[in-house]
């Protein structure tokens, strides 16, 4: 029988400024695009822990604070408000 394996999605639309401002403890609001059976498997929720990604490649750990489901048969739309996870968390 197989564990359990943690699986997550990075969120790379990022800008570095969207980075910056997670960094100075701001939140902000992103996005995540996934197919019913994606959506499914990942099952994301509030004070989840999520990774994101600028185009330079720079990451950070982020909670989600806020989490808003938008569905249809063919995607499942998730609005996010994401801060900084703290050294704790990760």
């Amino acid at each position: 029988m197989m564990g359990s394996v943690k699986i997550s999605f990075v969120i790379s639309d990022l800008n570095e400024e969207d980075v910056r401002l997670l960094r100075d403890n701001y939140s902000i609001v992103s996005k995540m695009i996934l197919t019913p059976d994606d959506y499914n498997l990942f099952r994301y929720k509030q004070g989840d822990l999520i990774q994101v990604e600028t185009d330079h490649g720079n990451r950070l750990w982020c909670r989600i604070e806020e989490l808003e489901k938008v569905e249809d048969h063919e995607r499942v739309i998730l609005i996010l408000t994401l801060t900084q996870a703290s050294a704790n968390d990760v």
